[in-house]
């Protein structure tokens, strides 16, 4: 990762090369007045330029590239090397090269690039799971972008400082960037409508975590106005599941399930085919509470049939959202089956928390079946995982489970579950008596 001068780019060619300060000068000039050149004591002319580029072999442009033009072409062929890393998950790897970047640009004071840099480092350490380090990225790429006068980077340092700040469930200050972008937006007189629909989608999203819910319709709409601009019908089934979830959130499942319903049409439509299963999914969350057991389990499978192929995390869960719509319907043996796919997928994944979820549906399924003796005996295993790995009301919430399937054979089993739960709560001060 060299960045060498005209003179020094000589000399090194000229070792090479094994030639001498004699032999490099020929009968165009002297040996010392090419060792002024190497010291960049003096500077060739085009000709002499011409002559050095035939005796070495190499472009003239080569030989003038000045130190910036060599340290942008370096630096992009490392942030080439960044982004491979980064969605191959090679983490470690692209941090290393993302700071070589940074290091390199802050010598020779290439913000442009820097900033492209720490952009991506911030990615590096959300995926990570450090948000401290994510966001402060974030914000030293948005300083570089807005001193570049790049407006575009600004506001994508501006969409994933609010993310980071989503994915922590903080949604005031997620807003607040999110908020922050739109302003920019206008400021710059930028017209950018995949942009703005995305800064749109989040805000409606915090709102909806916030309670604001009229601010979650307006922001839906402004969704919807802006993909009718573009006349991108293909993403206006996220404005139309935006509001379905609004609706939900409400409580009013019968409106909401007309806007997920016209969401599916959308995402049928376009082959889209992850949209297509978290709109399967909250329909089937619908109609459960709506007691319509035969639409859930429809609809869950419809989900399940989709992601089938694709063992991840997001598979497990709609394992689980399978599982109990079986049981809902009666289908315990299907239930049992698939709790175990579930649980051998957890395991497969290395999650503990996946494990003994999987284990507590499990134990849910025996118990539908009469089985309480095995129920207990999973149940108690979900407990022992979810106090090693869980979080405090993860724990409380396997003892009152417990308690609901002790209830069947032990009032005093029952009751030490019960309290364990409740002092959880209280240490949680979710309750207080």
């Amino acid at each position: 990762m060299e960045i060498l001068t005209l003179g020094q780019k000589i000399k090194k060619l000229r070792k090479e090369r094994n030639l001498t300060l004699k032999e490099l000068a020929g009968n165009r000039v002297t040996a010392a007045q090419i060792s002024h050149i190497e010291r960049d004591k003096s500077y060739p002319s085009q000709d002499l330029l011409e002559y050095f580029s035939q005796k070495l072999s190499v472009s003239v442009d080569y030989l003038v590239e000045s130190k910036e033009a060599q340290v942008k072409q370096i630096s992009e062929s490392i942030l080439l090397k960044g982004e491979y890393y980064i969605k191959n998950k090679k983490l470690k790897s692209a941090k290393d090269e993302l700071t070589k970047v940074i290091e390199l640009c802050r010598e020779y004071n290439v913000n442009s690039l820097c900033a492209n840099a720490k952009f991506l480092l911030g990615q590096v350490y959300r995926d990570e799971g450090d948000f401290t380090m994510a966001a402060s990225m974030f914000e030293r790429s948005l300083i570089l972008n807005i001193k570049t006068s790049n407006v575009k980077g600004a506001l994508g340092c501006y969409l994933e400082l609010g993310k980071v700040y989503m994915l922590q469930k903080c949604y005031k200050p997620a807003t607040d960037k999110f908020i922050q972008g739109k302003n920019y937006l206008v400021d710059n007189n930028v017209i950018n409508y995949d942009i703005e629909r995305l800064l749109y989608i989040n805000l409606s999203y915090c709102s909806m975590e916030l309670g604001a819910h009229d601010d979650a319709i307006f922001y839906s709409k402004k969704v919807d106005e802006i993909e009718e601009k573009m006349k991108d019908y293909k993403h206006k089934g996220n404005s139309l599941f935006l509001l379905g979830n609004k609706y939900m959130g409400e409580g009013d499942y019968i409106r909401a399930r007309k806007y997920f319903s016209r969401a599916l049409d959308v995402f049928n439509e376009h082959e889209k085919k992850l949209e297509q299963a978290k709109t399967y999914l909250v329909m089937s969350y619908i109609h459960e509470n709506l007691k319509q057991y035969e639409e859930a389990l429809e609809k869950v499978k419809s989900a399940y049939e989709i992601h089938k192929d694709i063992e991840n995390e997001q598979l497990v869960e709609i394992m689980f959202d399978y599982t109990r719509a079986l049981l809902n319907k009666g289908e315990v043996e299907s239930a049992k089956e698939l709790s175990k796919k579930a649980l051998a997928t957890a395991i497969k994944l290395k999650n503990k928390l996946l494990e003994a979820k999987a284990i507590k549906y499990y134990a849910k399924s025996h118990l539908k079946e009469g089985n309480v003796e095995i129920a207990l005996e999973n149940m108690n295993r979900n407990i022992e995982l979810v106090s090693k790995y869980g979080a405090k009301k993860d724990i409380a919430d396997a003892y009152f489970e417990a308690a609901d399937i002790y209830a069947h054979v032990s009032k005093d089993k029952e009751l030490e579950c019960y309290s364990k739960g409740v002092e959880l709560y209280k240490e949680l001060k979710i309750i207080y008596y």
